[in-house]
Parts: C-alpha cells; sequence; structure tokens
C-alpha cells in the first residue's frame, strides 16, 4: 500500500484525539454551573474540543515519510511511481477518477527544480510533448501560456492556453482557458525528499482530447507518458546544475 505508513499515523492520532475530547468532558463536572467558574469552564472544554475537531478536519500532509516502505524503495532507486490519488486527496474518501498522478525523486534544489518546471519559454527545447510554448501573460501568481502538446488521439497535437496558478517553489495548478482540445487540468509539486539535495516531485493531469478519445484509453497511455515528462524534467535540472559548474570553474578575465 502506496500510503500505508500515512494511515498508521493517522489511526494512532484519531486514538489520542479521541482521549482528549474525552478528558474534555470529564473536566466539565469540576466547574459549578454558574457565574465566572461556568466562564472558565465553557473556555477550557471548548479549547480542548475545538483545538481537536481542528484537527481531526485538517488534512494529513502528504509527505516522504507517510509513504509505504516499498513505495520509498522504488522511487529511491530513480523509477517513477504511479500514486492511486493526488496529493490533496491523501486521506479522503472521494477520489477524482479523472487524474493520473506520477511521483518521482529529483535531484537538485527546490528554486532550480521550480525553475525548469516554470520555464514555459523553453520547454518545447526539454520537455517530452511539447511542441510550441510561449507565455502570454505573467505575474507573481500567475501565468496564462500557450502551448501545442503531442496528446495523441485522432488529431495528434493540439495548440491550447492555459492558466497557471502559482505558489511558488511548492505547487502550480493550472486550468484551461480555450484551444483545440476539451480539457486540460492538473498541478506539480514539489515536495521534501529524503535529501536536502533530493525532492519529491509530483505531477497531476487530467487530459480529454474530445469525443473521440475515450477516457479509459487516454489514462493509459498517460500513465506511460507521464513519467517521461518528469524525467525530462529531471535532465533539464542536471544538465543546468553542470552549466553552472562549469562557469564557475572557468578562471575570471585578468585585466
Amino acid at each position: 500500500m502506496i500510503f500505508e505508513g500515512l494511515r498508521r499515523t493517522q489511526q494512532e492520532e484519531n486514538s489520542e484525539c479521541s482521549i482528549n475530547i474525552g478528558l474534555a468532558f470529564l473536566l466539565w463536572p469540576r466547574y459549578p454551573f454558574s457565574g465566572r467558574n461556568m466562564k472558565r469552564a465553557c473556555y477550557v472544554v471548548l479549547g480542548i474540543l475545538v483545538g481537536n475537531l481542528q484537527w481531526v478536519s485538517a488534512e494529513e500532509p502528504f509527505a516522504w515519510n507517510t509513504l509505504a516502505k516499498e513505495t520509498s524503495e522504488v522511487l529511491s532507486s530513480g523509477e517513477a511511481v504511479v500514486l492511486p490519488c493526488r496529493p490533496d486527496e491523501v486521506g479522503k474518501e472521494d477520489i477524482d477518477s479523472r487524474f493520473v498522478s506520477v511521483a518521482k525523486l529529483i535531484s537538485g534544489s527546490r528554486e532550480r527544480i521550480w525553475e525548469v518546471i516554470h520555464d514555459k519559454e523553453d520547454a518545447e527545447h526539454f520537455l517530452d510533448g511539447v511542441l510550441e510554448s510561449r507565455v502570454l501573460e505573467e505575474s507573481e501568481k500567475e501565468i496564462i501560456v500557450e502551448q501545442r502538446t503531442h496528446v495523441g488521439g485522432p488529431k495528434g497535437d493540439y495548440l491550447y492556453q492555459l492558466r497557471h496558478r502559482l505558489t511558488p517553489h511548492t505547487r502550480s495548478d493550472f486550468t484551461y482557458i480555450k484551444g483545440e482540445i476539451r480539457n486540460v487540468i492538473g498541478t506539480w509539486w514539489i515536495f521534501d525528499g529524503p535529501s536536502a539535495d533530493r525532492h519529491l516531485v509530483v505531477y497531476s493531469l487530467h487530459i480529454d482530447p474530445g469525443v473521440f478519445a475515450p477516457q479509459f484509453v487516454v489514462k493509459r497511455g498517460m500513465k506511460k507518458s507521464m513519467p517521461g515528462t518528469i524525467l525530462s524534467i529531471q535532465r533539464e535540472v542536471q544538465s543546468r546544475a553542470e552549466k553552472d559548474d562549469e562557469a564557475a570553474e572557468q578562471p575570471e578575465d585578468q585585466d
């Protein structure tokens, strides 16, 4: 089970939460139901209850140390893993089955990985499947990109525009604006990995080329192609790091 460790942690913490809620109700009879003590009792009990209820309803974060041992071993070997759900769906009952989510460890700084993922002007030169790419609008928290990508289906490649909402160095959610395809939505995540120089990158994607491309066929193809997309990111991160190292080794010009 990919999230076995996470589920075990949730069970342990839910038990602790139940104990704390029970403690809150045990404390209630210690205060007379009148005056200032009544008010203090309310604060004590509600403080414990609200704190625990907020904690119970909060999402347990997807993280490297919550993955099952078998999954972390596969990722550590350099392979990509198809996840059973998006990272923000872990622990939830409702899973959006439209998405395919793929994870892979990438060596490099968080800043460099983010730089490569969001280099939309040069994406066609290093990103597998991207034929054309250009930025139409750009701000600190949002960019609008026009791309032509090879998707498959009866047409093969499609031109479309996407809006990317950015949480720098952590997450980017993109949604469809318009184009020759029915729908494209997804998310890039960058999580901490097993060491400071290795990060867990997750790519979650839904593509709907149109009526002549059944979703089960599209998703089957995505599970084969998406690991290659993340591998393209990894190679570009490594290439840029090597260029930086070479530049640093070059002697400075003497006057």
